[in-house]
């Protein structure tokens, strides 16, 4: 199920669920507003680490192993 992140027109409260494509915007958890935008966020992006490899140099040690949130990937979860 993806995840979408909302922002609260009443209380300006930011906040992150989880619920298919098909259901409405949920209400604002911190004042149960239904005055709610989605916002424009980042895709998630899977995939093995040890397929990436930087042009013009080698993978560092750390993309060697496991995919992204194993926190082998190199990023800080």
């Amino acid at each position: 199920m993806p995840t979408y992140d909302y922002q609260c027109g009443t209380c300006e409260d930011r906040y992150t669920v989880m619920h298919k494509m098909s259901e409405a915007a949920p209400a604002c958890p911190a004042c149960g507003s239904l005055e709610v935008r989605k916002l424009v966020s980042a895709p998630a992006v899977h995939g093995k680490a040890s397929s990436f490899k930087p042009m013009g140099s080698e993978a560092p040690p750390a993309m060697t192993g496991g995919g992204c949130g194993s926190g082998m990937c190199g990023h800080k979860h």
